[in-house]
């Protein structure tokens, strides 16, 4: 359906697909709302649900693919509606896209709360019904979990026909999302900030970033739509079930794409090590180079000691500069420290250097 210049799309349609042999969805449709529920197709073979109350047409806009996404990333696929992080922003976005684009209440969803230790325990449900908007009664006994580190969050809705739904609306859109652009960015700020992650070095540089799931289909599907805006993923690993991006070209995607932002934490990790990989790992060749030898000046160094130093990934430092400087005869092993070998300087008197910016100091 199209109103002006925004697509729109009827749930009625999509949710009359929903009946089977098992199953029998009742609709009641009412101008702009819908409502449902379903009764079981043989007699005694279950209990007919309660009536659920939706949008019918529904705007596909950022905040409709960016839930999508959350949804895609950190929801429950089977039970209902479910919805849990440790960031409250994060699941306020989640029960945003529930209230304006399904047209569901949050003050019909439950909470669960999980915290790390039992102090405070008031305190910490205070907090949460006012950063979620959610009555104080719809909360459940909070968990105490020494295995966690944070507090966490869940939000949800009892409610199969809602998780089929939900599954049905990710099922149809794919291939929108690949087609549009607009769509296929907010689709993946919604997976990242669910379950991307930010990896920077000692030095505070960016190194990577990371989409984890263990759903081969989706990471399948992440793949094709990072590659669509130009960035190039490195080979999913099966045993971390990570994928990983590296580069700075790559990053400069994601930033300028603002793929990064929906996660606040994420968000400022992501620009403070995008920063300092500006400020550090743009050196040319004989500028990095320089710094080794300046480095060494103060005595032997192993790989990590120097990548550490330069901000740089040790296999550049191993499998480039230093080879250069050795056959240059400007720097030799000088024993090891554990396994690690030591470099140090050939010249037993100091060295004049060039006078650079000190980059070392750059991303401090």
């Amino acid at each position: 359906m199209q109103e002006g210049t925004k697509a729109f799309i009827d749930l009625e349609e999509i949710i009359r697909s929903q009946n089977s042999p098992g199953r029998k969805v009742i609709i009641r449709v009412e101008n702009d709302r819908i409502w449902i529920r379903t009764l079981p197709s043989k007699v005694h073979s279950g209990h007919r649900s309660k009536e659920i109350r939706l949008k019918r047409f529904v705007a596909l806009d950022d905040l409709f693919f960016e839930g999508l996404g959350l949804w895609r990333g950190e929801g429950s696929k089977s039970k209902g509606l479910y919805f849990g992080n440790s960031n409250p922003s994060l699941l306020h976005r989640f029960l945003e896209f529930i209230e304006h684009k399904l047209g569901l209440d949050r003050e019909e969803f439950k909470v669960t709360i999980n915290v790390p230790t039992s102090p405070y325990l008031d305190e910490v449900k205070e907090k949460w019904v006012n950063e979620l908007s959610i009555p104080a009664q719809n909360f459940t006994q909070i968990c105490v979990d020494p295995r966690i580190r944070k507090e966490y969050a869940q939000a949800y809705f009892n409610s199969v026909i809602l998780a089929k739904l939900m599954g049905d609306l990710y099922s149809r859109f794919k291939a929108f999302i690949l087609q549009d652009q607009r769509a296929s960015v907010a689709f993946l700020r919604g997976i990242f900030a669910a379950e991307g992650s930010v990896l920077v070095k000692n030095s505070g540089v960016l190194h990577h970033i990371t989409f984890s799931s263990k759903d081969s289909e989706l990471i399948q599907f992440l793949e094709q739509c990072l590659r669509i805006h130009g960035v190039k993923p490195s080979k999913y690993m099966i045993n971390g079930m990570n994928l990983q991006i590296y580069g700075l070209s790559n990053f400069k995607h994601i930033r300028d794409l603002n793929i990064h932002t929906l996660h606040p934490e994420k968000r400022e990790k992501f620009e403070r090590g995008f920063s300092a990989y500006k400020r550090v790992n743009v050196l040319d060749g004989e500028e990095a180079r320089t710094l080794i030898l300046r480095q060494l000046s103060s005595g032997p160094k192993t790989y990590d000691d120097l990548a550490a130093a330069l901000g740089k990934a040790r296999t550049t430092i191993q499998a480039w500069h230093v080879p250069i400087l050795e056959k240059q005869g400007l720097i030799k092993r000088a024993g090891k420290r554990g396994h690690a070998w030591l470099w140090a300087l050939t010249e037993p008197e100091p060295v004049m250097f060039p006078n650079p910016v000190d980059y070392t100091l750059a991303a401090a």
